[in-house]
């Protein structure tokens, strides 16, 4: 958690694929469940068991239907932005917790979550950290920084 994010996640392109993931993964959430569903992505950037590109980590497997990390990239479904009012605020979610000025620490070092409605095999194997809406929050034992 303490290493800082490469510059590069500041750029258009890295805060398109963040503001997307946030649109698409929780439009409908509050902003502090948009939030930490940018924590997740932006911890897994900081993480060495993953890519360390926004782009690459939202769009990890997104060739595999069904089995990829984030479900809308993966889903058959096209990437349609329709609600501009909440695409700006992703974009807006999406710049602060890069910027740092928002930081959960119920979320910590989370690097997964899933809809409550969903119970995925590798959510036995991690800690959960917390429900914020309808995502609860992981993170591997001892914090999934190995």
């Amino acid at each position: 958690m303490k290493d800082p994010l490469p510059p590069k996640v500041f750029s258009s392109e890295e805060q398109k694929c963040l503001s997307t993931a946030i649109y698409f993964e929780a439009r409908g959430e509050s902003l502090k469940g948009q939030a930490a569903v940018a924590q997740v992505i932006l911890n897994r950037v900081r993480n060495p068991t993953y890519p360390n590109e926004v782009c690459n980590v939202v769009y990890q497997n997104a060739d595999w239907y069904k089995r990829c990390q984030f479900s809308f990239a993966c889903d058959g479904l096209p990437e349609r932005i329709v609600n501009r009012r909440a695409y700006r605020t992703a974009r807006e979610v999406a710049m602060a917790v890069t910027g740092g000025k928002i930081f959960l620490r119920e979320v910590g070092s989370s690097t997964h979550y899933n809809a409550t409605y969903v119970n995925p095999e590798w959510a036995d194997g991690m800690e959960e950290m917390t429900q914020i809406g309808s995502h609860i929050f992981y993170r591997t034992y001892n914090g999934g920084w190995s």
